[in-house]
């Protein structure tokens, strides 16, 4: 062996070591309970499907999950709660949307979603519903966006919260259609739903199927489109926002949900990880309670997955510097 290649071979060792180890660690993952993250409080829309979906991941995996709620900041909490894990799969995350919207909301790069954490997978995506109170007397979206337009200021919109995905996605859909309201936040979805049943505000975009269809059902409330990019399977016969309105043909947004895992954790456990998830989502009773919650599956295998976070993180940075909008 000449000097060069013995060189060369010992370089080689270290990283074939590490391999070997991580595939090892892979092999016996896991063997103990695993701890997944929730950025938000106990009985909202992410804790809800997250605790149906992990439910049935643990069986996959054959070991417990347990789910500890850390929220805040609107998910930032939850995100700097991972960044402090251990990198060995048993501390987990299950982000939503807001790991793309907070970090540029509350000016923290540090937390930008492409470099603070490593997506394992991508799990399922919601729409948010425009709901305005049954007996406000109005056709469709269209009709209803006319309205505010021609009446500036008149018409309060509810919100679970300042930066949340349902007040950023009501002011995005505003700049685009060039429409003045006031905006009335609320600490969480429930408060804001129950306001606009109530009729103390015209309109909000609700992220809650489950808290908002038997409101729908029973006429209390209407819901005029959803903001998804084809009609929702829990609302067949509501339009979409870009079959329905002049302006925003093509629109697509909403909340969407992911697995992450603290930057360094090995990629056959990132790989495990996505395939429990995977065959999860695949499970029809646990799809039909997800669907009940308005929830798809993403269909994004791991690559496009990490590629779609970045692209929603530039999406919402750009938009939110563009409305001037700040957390608080």
């Amino acid at each position: 062996m000449t000097i060069k290649k013995g060189i060369a071979v010992l370089f080689a060792l270290p990283a074939l070591a590490l391999s070997m180890g991580a595939a090892r660690a892979a092999d016996d993952y896991p063997g103990k309970p695993i701890t997944v993250i929730i950025g938000f409080a106990p009985g909202g829309p992410t804790d809800a499907i997250g605790r149906v979906l992990f439910k049935k991941v643990s069986q996959e995996l054959k070991t417990p999950i347990i789910i500890e709620n850390k929220a805040g900041a609107g998910g930032n909490i939850g995100t700097q709660e991972l960044m402090r894990a251990k990198p060995d799969g048993y501390t987990l995350m299950y982000g939503t949307s807001s790991v793309t919207t907070a970090p540029p909301l509350f000016d923290r790069d540090d937390l930008d979603p492409r470099k603070a954490f490593a997506t394992a997978s991508c799990s399922v995506a919601v729409p948010l519903i425009l709901l305005t109170p049954g007996k406000m007397n109005i056709a469709d979206a269209q009709a209803f966006y006319t309205a505010v337009k021609a009446q500036p200021g008149k018409y309060f919109m509810g919100s679970s919260g300042n930066g949340s995905i349902d007040h950023l996605v009501g002011m995005d859909i505003a700049h685009r259609l060039g429409l003045q309201f006031q905006h009335v936040p609320y600490k969480g979805n429930g408060p804001a739903l129950t306001d606009l049943v109530a009729g103390n505000t015209g309109f909000m975009y609700s992220g809650s199927f489950n808290s908002a269809l038997p409101f729908i059902q029973n006429g209390q409330v209407k819901a005029l489109a959803v903001t998804s990019g084809k009609r929702s399977e829990a609302l067949p016969q509501v339009p979409t926002l870009g079959e329905s309105v002049q302006g925003l043909q093509g629109f697509d947004a909403g909340t969407w949900q992911i697995l992450a895992a603290p930057n360094g954790t090995p990629a056959p456990i990132l790989k495990k990880l996505d395939t429990a998830l995977q065959a999860a989502l695949k499970d029809p009773e646990v799809m039909k309670s997800l669907r009940f919650q308005g929830a798809e599956p993403m269909d994004k295998d791991p690559a496009q997955c990490r590629a779609y976070v970045a692209s929603e993180y530039e999406r919402w940075s750009s938009t939110i510097k563009r409305l001037g909008l700040k957390g608080n």
